[in-house]
Parts: C-alpha cells; sequence; structure tokens
C-alpha cells in the first residue's frame, strides 16, 4: 500500500511538470511571418523567417529593400523577444522586439534604440 501510493505520487509529480513543457510545445513558431510597425520614418516591414529549436529560435529577417537582420531569440510560453541590429546613417540601432504569440500572429512593442517603442504585429505566411 506505501509502495502504491509513493508511485502514485511520482507519477502525479511527474504529470504536473510535464504538463508546462507540453502546452509549450504546441507553439510553433517555424516559417515564414510578416512583420510590421511604424517608426518615426514610416511604417517598416520585414519578411521574418523563424526556426525553433524549444524555447530558443533564429531568425533572419528581410526589409523591403533587401538588408538581411539575422539574430537569435526565445520563446518561453507565449512570450517571444529577439533583437535585431539596423546599420544606417544614424549608426546602429537596435530594434527589440517582445511580444505574445497566439497561434499564427504575433504582437507587442518593439524598441527603437533611444526613440522608444513601438506597436508591432506578425502574421504567419501560408
Amino acid at each position: 500500500m506505501k509502495k502504491s501510493l509513493t508511485l502514485a505520487l511520482v507519477l502525479l509529480a511527474a504529470a504536473l511538470t510535464a504538463a508546462p513543457a507540453i502546452a509549450q510545445s504546441k507553439i510553433d513558431i517555424n516559417g515564414d511571418w510578416e512583420v510590421k510597425f511604424e517608426t518615426p520614418m514610416g511604417e517598416r516591414i520585414y519578411a521574418a523567417t523563424f526556426t525553433q529549436d524549444g524555447e530558443t529560435f533564429k531568425v533572419v529577417m528581410k526589409s523591403q529593400q533587401g538588408t538581411e537582420l539575422k539574430s537569435e531569440g526565445t520563446l518561453k510560453g507565449d512570450q517571444i523577444a529577439w533583437t535585431v541590429i539596423v546599420s544606417g546613417p544614424m549608426g546602429e540601432i537596435p530594434l527589440a522586439f517582445k511580444g505574445k504569440v497566439e497561434g499564427e500572429t504575433m504582437a507587442g512593442t518593439v524598441g527603437i534604440s533611444d526613440m522608444g517603442d513601438a506597436e508591432f504585429k506578425a502574421k504567419k505566411i501560408k
């Protein structure tokens, strides 16, 4: 009886520990996305390709002018974050994305260096 109770408690603990990992693995950001946000110089649209490996991913963002920005980021639950560096006439400008993934959409903020935050939206391209 004592062994059965101990085994039941061990199985329950294992199930509760695995539940968050199973829930997190359901979010799949792999593939191509369109990322849009406003800057002081107008709307920016990037074609982004995400390659996910558990809670981490690599992203390649391509601007409409053809510039490629590469980075890595994290996906913890439905919370996503990554930073890319844009080089231009004003020097290097970090774009720090933080948001939430819901199915085939993302939304959140992008910190644009010392210029403040803007909202970003992304949708998966089918």
